[in-house]
C-alpha cells in the first residue's frame, strides 16, 4: 500500500517545531552568554579593592599644566627623577562640577591637607565624568568652579575618563588612599558622614612608617 503524501499543513507544522527549536537553542545559548558576560563584568567592576596595586596614571594639573605621576609619590619603584624624594601616601578624592556630596566632602580634606602639611601624604583632586553630566563643561569652567568654591587642593584633571575608569570609579564622590608602596589601603565610594575619624587614623598610620 503507498503511503500518502504528507500534507502541506503537516509540512509547515515540522518546519515550525524545528524553527521554534533553533530559536529557543540560540535564546538559551544568549542567556548563557549573558550571564557569562555579566559575571566577568561585575567581576571587573570589583576586581579593585583594599589591598590591590594602584592604577598608575600621568595627569595634568589643571592650573599649572604640568604632568603629574603617581609614581613620583608612591610605588614599589618611584621614577628616575624622583627616587631621591621619600615616598609619599597619596589621598585621591574624585569629583566633578555638578556633584553635590562633593561640596561637602572637598572642604574637610581640605582642611586635613593643613593638619598634615609637611608629612609625608599628598591630596589630590581628580576632576572627572563631567561630560556625563554637562556636555558642555569646559576646563576654564572647572577653574571657575574652584576658584568660586575656594578648593586649594591641586587637581588633576581626567578628561578622557580613562583614570576613573581603571578606579572603577562609576558615580561621585569616590575616595582612595594608597599607600607609599603603592598599594590601594581606603576605597570609599560616596560621601561618609563622617570619614574623617578613619582617615585620619590610617594616615596616622601610614604616614608614620
Amino acid at each position: 500500500m503507498m503511503r500518502k503524501p504528507p500534507s502541506a499543513e503537516r509540512i509547515h507544522t515540522k518546519r515550525a517545531l524545528f524553527i521554534l527549536a533553533g530559536l529557543l537553542f540560540l535564546a538559551g545559548g544568549g542567556v548563557r552568554w549573558a550571564v557569562a558576560h555579566h559575571s566577568r563584568a561585575a567581576g571587573e567592576q570589583d576586581s579593585l579593592k583594599v589591598g590591590s596595586p594602584a592604577p598608575t596614571f600621568v595627569m595634568r594639573n589643571i592650573i599649572s599644566g604640568e604632568p603629574v605621576f603617581l609614581r613620583d609619590f608612591a610605588g614599589t619603584t618611584l621614577r628616575r627623577a624622583s627616587r631621591n624624594r621619600p615616598k609619599q601616601v597619596v589621598v585621591l578624592s574624585f569629583w566633578a562640577t555638578w556633584c553635590e556630596p562633593c561640596k561637602k566632602e572637598i572642604p574637610l580634606l581640605m582642611k586635613m591637607a593643613d593638619a598634615y602639611a609637611g608629612k609625608p601624604v599628598q591630596f589630590f583632586l581628580v576632576n572627572t565624568l563631567e561630560q556625563s553630566k554637562e556636555p558642555t563643561h569646559t576646563e576654564d569652567s572647572v577653574k571657575a568652579a574652584l576658584q568660586t568654591r575656594g578648593y586649594t587642593l591641586p587637581c588633576m584633571v581626567d578628561a578622557t575618563g580613562r583614570v576613573a575608569d581603571s578606579y572603577r570609579v562609576r558615580s561621585l564622590p569616590v575616595l582612595v588612599v594608597i599607600d607609599k608602596d603603592g598599594i590601594i589601603r581606603r576605597i570609599n565610594r560616596g560621601y561618609e558622614e563622617g570619614f574623617e575619624s578613619g582617615l585620619r587614623t590610617l594616615l596616622n598610620e601610614l604616614a608614620g612608617g
